[in-house]
């Protein structure tokens, strides 16, 4: 569901802000080649700092196509998919890969390991009804303790990663600033229009009428379709947000 992304900017500040300066690597950091001739693999790389590092096997992403601020360069025996800043690795994946290749993303997870201060999984939300799919890389990130970004179009994935590789040298109190600590009213129209559709002229009907986000949570249908601009359509992904289970089909324990 679309309440699970913020907008690229938003949610990189979420992810970078306890992150310090980015730790320089060498030319190519990782582990030797083995005797069988495979590549080192390669988990760093001087160049993150500069340009977008990209593994060999994600030539030919559409994805990429959409990368307009920074340079993408390829390095065979990357582990991570990308590296977007020297100590930012970026795993993606996309719903009809992981349908048809279920046991891929863990792998890629456990060969990623914990070297990277930064580690994102990037998932691309190319199923129609992504429900089943999404809720297996949802719990995959939670249990490798990886941050999960969602993306539903080719063009919001790129400005995710170009977002990453442009914050990366960014303080904590940089990242933070552009939203005023005090402003309550801000934080929440900010969460209101990550929903589908909500947008900022909705969120401040909203909290005009309700005042807090628990009040809005716990209105009723009839309520929220009574507001001027807010549809049949804006008020069923407003309650979906809100109440249905976050990993459909699996029961809450007590």
């Amino acid at each position: 569901q679309h309440s699970a992304i913020a907008r690229p900017c938003a949610a990189v500040r979420a992810l970078l802000a306890p992150m310090s300066a980015a730790v320089a690597g060498a030319a190519a950091v990782g582990d030797g080649g083995d005797e069988a001739g495979r590549p080192a693999q390669v988990f760093q790389h001087a160049r993150a700092a500069q340009v977008i590092i990209a593994a060999a096997r994600q030539r030919g992403n559409p994805m990429l196509s959409c990368v307009r601020s920074t340079l993408v360069e390829f390095v065979d025996g990357l582990v991570p998919d990308y590296l977007a800043g020297p100590d930012i690795a970026v795993c993606f994946i996309s719903l009809k890969f992981q349908r048809l290749h279920p046991d891929y993303l863990k792998r890629r997870i456990q060969a990623l390991g914990a070297r990277h201060r930064v580690r994102v999984l990037l998932c691309r939300v190319d199923l129609e009804h992504p429900e089943d799919q999404l809720g297996m890389v949802t719990l995959e990130a939670f249990h490798a303790d990886i941050s999960l970004l969602l993306a539903w179009t080719d063009a919001e994935a790129a400005a995710y990663l170009e977002t990453l590789h442009r914050h990366q040298n960014k303080s904590a109190e940089a990242l933070m600033a552009k939203l005023p600590q005090g402003d309550r009213r801000a934080r929440l129209a900010d969460v209101l229009t990550t929903v589908k559709g909500v947008n900022r002229t909705d969120a401040s009907t909203i909290i005009d009428r309700f005042g807090s986000l628990k009040n809005i949570a716990a209105a009723a249908e009839e309520e929220l379709q009574r507001l001027p601009g807010i549809g049949d359509k804006k008020v069923r992904q407003l309650q979906h947000v809100f109440h249905a289970p976050f990993f459909p089909g699996v029961a809450t324990g007590a």
